[in-house]
């Protein structure tokens, strides 16, 4: 089962096309009745601007894989509206002004709204909401006539993200301020994912069945955050305190499905799969989440030349977390397949107390010399209770899991910051960090989960501007430390980054950015290196014209052993390896021959080239061209507005799974109209 797209028939191109017509004339007509500037209304000055548009798409090739780039479709838009009202003197004591802006509003993936009402020293409220849709679906299934189940994730998403908040900023006096604040965030949408049918209680022999078998799923999700609080910000003088105070709840549900009866599971290559079919699997898995808010944080002077700053966080996250899991096919034995049905449960409570304690200083030596100290300690804790039971055939497991996590963490910064003249500025310190994880298992200390880890962060930035011609910057950092807890966590970790900046003319400048890192863990052989290096230049011909080019190259390598713990061999030293190069060459340039005419030019072409393995397994990824232009002309038209012509270009290209690339034209017509 797979998210369908489907193209438009001739005659709703036709359509399409009557629309943007209509759309033009009424926006003309809409146009000519007004002069852009400003208009009374409700006691403010208000004026603004419209932006309306029709885009005309055309893909051909894989869709999905443009809508995870692009998902820019066919339709009218409007695209941008902003608002703004100013009062009259003496004519609104409710508020001094006012704004709206949206952008992105009619289907696009990106859209937003805000809206901004304020009276000096009394209140100042702001509301906002975002949307964004995700998209994410590889054509699994262009692999596999080449025998490559393996080179894709098979996981897909169609997802939107909705982020909406209110805050209200309330003055009582030229020192104090009240502060409410309601924040939501939301997702939902469809996800297809793999998941392997294992179970709580299942012998060792069972986890080759299981590895051998990831089933595509279905799994609908549906997420929401609501935090409400409400807070006080008090000044005297140099100290200033805050406090927010409120209440927080998450919750998370999935509904998971097989997408088919009598389905084969995603690795083709064992040809004993074709045998173990799975017949249904589904499950439903939930959490909620709520807390307390408490946040405090305080700055002011002790001394004429000592600064101090401090605050206290404390969140308690806790709720019940409940899994129902039911799937039933066919399992090899021997040489024989048989029946299988298992059904599980699990039941828990979780506990998340969260400490975090900061308090730092900074002493001014003198005019060019300042010290600063911070010191941060945090303290994690999750408490977990469950209880699980599961049914296979006739063989019933049951029992009860105790977790303990203890995650402190000490923070120790020491910085010093030099200014010996207006064009120099030099910055060195150290950080010192402290993690101490301990894993408490049913009562008994897991001592392969449990750590302490300290580490050594020298750190180094010097700004450096002789004239306005020249400017420097560089940062180098070397991280050590004492213990790894993860396999690719490094022991060493040596890098910088350096920015230099040529602007001979007012007209003329290059900037180039040059990045490298080295990290290594010698214990599990894991490497990798970063290269990176960028350079723009941009020239202004002249008032009417400017052109810009761009090139950037990226090496990345690393490589890492893994062992697994349940299956057939091989189960260890496992190599992955990842090794690619990115070049991106970029250029465009902006003119505007003759006034109310302009031309805008931007492209880019991305050209990638390497592999992801894995021991004995398809390449992840490969090769890879990418190319993508947008040039766009402009016409002022007198007391009318901006009409507004756009194109837009673009292929997508991948060497080793051919099925995900697609091009795409773009053409946009818009309208803007200032009022």
């Amino acid at each position: 089962m797979r998210t369908s797209y489907t193209r438009s028939e001739p005659g709703s191109r036709v359509r399409g096309r009557r629309c943007a017509i209509i759309l033009l004339f009424l926006a003309l007509s809409a146009a000519a009745q007004d002069t852009p500037g400003t208009f009374s209304a409700g006691g403010f000055d208000n004026q603004g601007s419209a932006t309306f548009g029709y885009r005309f798409t055309d893909v051909k090739g894989y869709e999905a894989k443009f809508d995870e780039l692009f998902n820019l479709r066919s339709g009218p838009r409007l695209m941008d509206f902003n608002l703004f009202g100013k009062a009259k003197a003496g004519e609104n004591r409710f508020a001094d002004d006012y704004s709206l802006t949206t952008s992105g509003l009619g289907g696009d993936p990106f859209a937003t709204t805000q809206f901004t009402l304020r009276k000096s020293r009394v209140y100042d409220l702001r509301a906002g909401f975002r949307q964004s849709r995700y998209y994410w679906n590889r054509n699994d299934q262009a692999a596999l006539p080449n025998g490559l189940s393996g080179l894709t994730s098979n996981h897909d998403w169609a997802t939107v993200r909705k982020l909406g908040s209110v805050n209200l900023l309330v003055h009582a006096s030229n020192s104090l301020r009240f502060n409410f604040e309601y924040y939501r965030n939301s997702r939902d949408g469809i996800t297809y994912t793999t998941r392997s049918p294992d179970y709580f209680g299942s012998p060792s022999t069972w986890g080759g069945f299981a590895r051998a078998n990831p089933y595509y799923v279905v799994a609908p999700l549906n997420e929401m955050a609501n935090r409400v609080t409400g807070g006080v910000d008090y000044t005297r003088n140099s100290w200033s305190l805050h406090y927010k105070i409120g209440h927080q709840v998450f919750d998370s549900a999935i509904q998971g499905d097989n997408i088919a009866t009598l389905q084969r599971s995603i690795n083709t290559v064992d040809a004993a799969t074709a045998g173990e079919l799975l017949s249904n699997m589904a499950w439903s898995d939930s959490r909620r989440l709520s807390t307390p808010v408490s946040e405090f944080s305080y700055t002011g002077k002790i001394a004429p030349r000592l600064e101090t700053r401090g605050g206290y966080i404390f969140y308690r996250y806790s709720g019940p977390a409940t899994l129902d899991f039911a799937f039933n096919g066919m399992a090899r034995s021997g040489t024989s397949f048989v029946p299988y049905a298992v059904s599980m449960s699990g039941r828990a409570d979780v506990s998340e107390p969260n400490h975090v304690i900061d308090q730092g200083f900074t002493y001014t030596i003198n005019e060019w010399w300042r010290v600063l100290t911070d010191y941060r300690y945090s303290r994690f804790t999750v408490d977990s209770n469950g209880t699980y039971s599961s049914l296979n055939g006739t063989v019933a497991s049951a029992g009860a899991s105790d977790n303990r996590w203890r995650i402190g963490t000490s923070t120790l910064d020491f910085n010093t910051m030099f200014t010996p003249s207006a064009s120099l500025l030099i910055r060195a310190g150290v950080r010192l960090f402290k993690n101490d994880v301990v894993m408490i298992q049913d009562g008994v200390v897991d001592q392969g989960r449990t750590k302490r880890i300290n580490t050594v962060w020298p750190i180094l930035s010097v700004h450096y501007q002789p004239s306005k011609i020249f400017t420097i910057r560089a940062d180098v950092e070397q991280i050590t430390n004492g213990a790894s807890y993860t396999r690719i966590t490094p022991h060493t970790d040596i890098g910088g980054r350096f920015v230099v900046r040529v602007r001979p003319t007012d007209k003329f400048y290059i900037e180039e950015t040059s990045l490298l890192r080295n990290r290594r863990l010698l214990q599990t052989d894991y490497r990798a290196t970063v290269r990176s290096n960028a350079i723009t230049a941009n020239y202004d011909f002249t008032e009417k014209l400017a052109v810009f080019g761009g090139f950037s190259y990226d090496d990345l390598f690393a490589s890492n052993f893994v062992n697994f713990l349940r299956g057939p061999a091989p189960t260890t030293n496992v190599i992955l390896r990842d090794q690619n190069i990115t070049r991106i060459w970029q250029g465009g340039l902006r003119a505007t021959p003759f006034r109310g005419f302009g031309i805008n030019f931007a492209g880019n072409f991305v050209r990638t080239t390497g592999v992801g393995e894995i021991t004995g397994e398809a390449p992840l990824y490969g090769p890879m061209s990418f190319p993508y232009a947008t040039g766009s002309f402009y016409y002022d038209i007198p007391r009318l507005g901006r009409l507004t012509l756009q194109l837009q270009r673009t292929y997508y290209i991948e060497e080793l799974v051919p099925g995900n690339n697609f091009g795409a034209n773009l053409l946009t017509i818009a309208w803007t109209r200032g009022f």
